[in-house]
């Protein structure tokens, strides 16, 4: 019965961050909460899942001329390092801390949805890239809070990105490819703080159903109400992180 949970919700959230670009704050809530992991394993599998729907992702948006190398490695290179240190203090945290950072993370991330989408801001016009200080600093600050908590990236980083001038399309795959650099870290820190081979099927199978669904919703993005799309992930996020916050 995990393992179909596990395959359901990885694949569900996989259809989601292929159509629209977020929800991958929600993967660490389903291993916890419906698959009995403990806050290590279910971060270790988040991450990998992150690893690999950025680098689908990234890729999709790259051979449409929508990931710029430079400005791209930039952020990255900020999230190699931030990503580190948002491992190592997650490890240093107790579990029930931890799982309140995750739940207050989905909370404010499901706020700046719903913020986005009902208050959209007009993209500005031509290709605006902020400096490499600006990128490097955004990237480790982003990735701290993201190795922390379980998110995936793109649903801070990419609001941030258009705030400061990059065009939408561009702060998506911008964002994806930055997730990979979050993960990478990220997996080798909670991989040493758990027995990841113990784990090996389950997250096999969790990889797998999630890169499926990231590439079919990639793929049919185009035909995907993506606004309605986005308010929903924002209203189920809202809604369950005060549960569990509350109660």
């Amino acid at each position: 019965m995990v393992y179909l949970i596990a395959v359901g919700g990885c694949f569900a959230v996989g259809l989601c961050i292929g159509w629209c670009g977020v929800a991958g704050f929600l993967l660490p809530i389903l291993f916890v909460n419906a698959c009995g992991l403990s806050v290590t394993e279910s971060l270790l599998a988040s991450f990998l899942c992150f690893a690999v729907s950025g680098a689908i992702g990234a890729l999709n948006y790259s051979r449409r001329g929508e990931v710029p190398l430079r400005p791209a490695l930039c952020l990255s290179a900020g999230s190699l390092a931030g990503g580190l240190v948002g491992a190592a203090l997650g490890g240093l945290l107790a579990p029930a801390t931890v799982k309140t950072v995750l739940h207050v993370v989905v909370l404010l991330s499901g706020i700046a949805i719903a913020v986005r989408e009902l208050r959209p801001q007009r993209e500005a016009a031509g290709e605006k890239m902020p400096c490499s200080l600006v990128l490097l600093v955004l990237g480790f600050t982003t990735a701290i809070i993201c190795a922390l908590s379980g998110a995936g990236g793109p649903v801070l980083v990419m609001p941030l990105l258009v705030a400061l001038g990059v065009p939408a399309k561009m702060a998506v795959g911008i964002a994806l490819l930055d997730s990979v650099f979050i993960a990478l870290p990220a997996i080798a820190v909670y991989g040493s703080q758990c027995a990841p081979f113990t784990l090996f099927s389950f997250l096999t199978v969790a990889v797998l159903s999630h890169a499926v669904g990231v590439f079919i919703g990639s793929v049919s993005a185009a035909h995907v109400p993506q606004h309605l799309l986005k308010r929903g992930v924002a209203a189920f996020s809202i809604c369950f992180a005060l549960y569990m916050l509350l109660k």
